[in-house]
């Protein structure tokens, strides 16, 4: 319907699956009783931090950088339409983060409690995990959608935006860029902070 070429149409069907993906496990796990109230939090913030501090900003152009619209064909523009992206690519990010808390757990929770408190080897962890994603999104998703000349906007968590963005290495030749992986830098110890204040909290109350 929207003259989609192959390409294009794997992507979208990526998109909406990574998407939808959180929103029906996070229903199903709550029906279950399977998820505790820590992790729908973090989802939650996730959510919001990803939405203002940089998905809304690039979607929309809103300081010195072009709308989404304009950096993509009319074809993918029809099929995830401009003010349906920012949602959905905040949505993606949140199951990045769950996944994230996935890996944490499966690797140390037999040794301590990784979100006890700050701990080097977790966040390493964390921060391995959200870059090499990163670098999959930016080389092989949005390859074709993210700029390397100033076409990115400023945003929150891009606080150096286009104006200091050099390209760290290429794959296929395609760029690696520092503005595209700034986020999820400033990301990392947000999400971890955010975890060891949510499981002290939930600690504290716990023994009163």
């Amino acid at each position: 319907m929207c003259d989609l070429t192959n390409e294009e149409l794997w992507l979208v069907v990526r998109l909406y699956f990574f998407a939808v993906t959180p929103i029906f496990l996070v229903s199903y796990l709550m029906f279950r009783e399977k998820i505790n109230y820590n992790t729908i939090v973090v989802l939650a913030l996730t959510f919001f931090i990803c939405a203002f501090g940089f998905e809304i900003w690039l979607t929309y152009g809103l300081m010195d950088g072009l709308p989404v619209s304009l950096r993509r064909s009319e074809a993918l523009n029809c099929a995830v339409p401009q003010d349906l992206n920012w949602i959905l690519n905040s949505l993606g990010d949140v199951l990045i983060v769950w996944i994230g808390l996935f890996i944490v757990r499966l690797i140390f929770s037999k040794s301590f409690d990784p979100y006890k408190k700050w701990n080097w080897s977790v966040f390493f962890v964390f921060f391995t995990w959200f870059i090499v994603q990163n670098i999959y999104v930016e080389v092989f998703f949005y390859h074709h959608q993210l700029g390397n000349s100033g076409d990115l906007s400023w945003a929150p968590l891009m606080p150096l935006g286009s104006y200091f963005n050099p390209t760290l290495f290429e794959i296929i030749e395609r760029p690696v860029t520092f503005q595209s992986q700034s986020a999820w830098i400033i990301m990392t110890p947000i999400i971890y902070f955010i975890i060891i204040y949510l499981n002290k909290k939930s600690t504290i109350n716990e023994a009163l």
